[in-house]
């Protein structure tokens, strides 16, 4: 585990989970971790060396100074940084949610950082688009998410039990939970607060898309075909991001929801391959 500090006094986290061949870093979705590609991993390793990214205040990596500023350039700023001290120069990587809008800001802000993207439901709005505010349901959720378990395991059977986890891989949901919390005086508590995961929902700024054409680097646009009410915005935005982008391509993956990576890792991780093998 390698922490990497910003200039502001925060830092971010690089897992090497280790393989064969060129190095692919991975993004996580707001409030979640690297831990989230747990079942993907075992199958990139074996064309790849993986790399897993916990933004500032997710997983690994610990708020010290609040409150957390994650204006989406403190994310670019940490991608950058991970991929110095993977120190390859252009690599490839692969992204999720939150994750795979970083991903993507980055390669317009800083041409040939990648090579190539492949990217699951990346959540960029462009200007017009109402963007969630404090009473959004998704920032009222984050809000009062519950944050204090007595085990690991209650912490597990609890996201287990329902949707959007009950459809995914309980190894991932596992390891998610694992490197997103830490011992409490009784029990655990998570290491991504709810106020972390809020302020991330309700402070993005808009995208001109038409800034996508720049990004030469194929990259392909990955989407579930399994759309969950309230949460119908990931989806819809994968086919004009691969519209507009200069030489982008759009996936649909049918059964998956916004949580694809989670939910069928074997099958993500082949779609991925197919993509950087070319």
């Amino acid at each position: 585990m390698l922490i990497l500090d910003g200039d502001d006094g925060e830092h971010c986290v690089v897992h090497d989970y280790g393989g064969e061949g060129p190095p692919v870093l991975l993004t996580h979705g707001n409030g979640l971790n690297a831990g989230m590609w747990a079942t993907v991993v075992p199958f990139l390793r074996r064309q790849r060396r993986c790399f897993g990214l916990d933004f500032r205040g997710h997983g690994a990596s610990r708020v010290l100074n609040p409150p957390l500023d994650v204006e989406r350039s403190r994310l670019v700023a940490e991608v950058l940084n991970a991929v110095a001290a993977i120190g390859e120069g252009t690599i490839d990587a692969v992204g999720h949610s939150l994750g795979g809008a970083t991903l993507l800001r980055t390669e317009v802000e800083n041409p040939q950082t990648f090579r190539k993207l492949w990217l699951f439901e990346p959540v960029m709005v462009p200007e017009g688009q109402p963007r969630p505010d404090g009473d959004h349901p998704l920032v009222i959720a984050a809000r009062r998410r519950r944050s204090e378990f007595a085990s690991l395991d209650e912490f597990i059977e609890r996201l287990m039990s329902k949707p959007p986890y009950s459809q995914c891989e309980e190894a991932a949901v596992r390891a998610y939970a694992e490197l997103g919390s830490q011992p409490a005086t009784a029990g655990i508590v998570l290491t991504c607060s709810g106020e972390t995961e809020a302020e991330i929902f309700s402070s993005g700024t808009p995208t001109d898309f038409s800034t996508l054409a720049a990004v030469k680097s194929p990259v392909v646009v990955a989407r579930g075909e399994a759309v969950a009410a309230g949460n119908e915005l990931p989806p819809a935005m994968a086919e004009p991001i691969a519209t507009h982008l200069g030489n982008g391509e759009l996936l649909t993956m049918d059964g998956l929801t916004h949580f694809g990576p989670m939910e069928d890792g074997e099958r993500v991780a082949q779609a991925v391959l197919a993509h950087l093998m070319q």
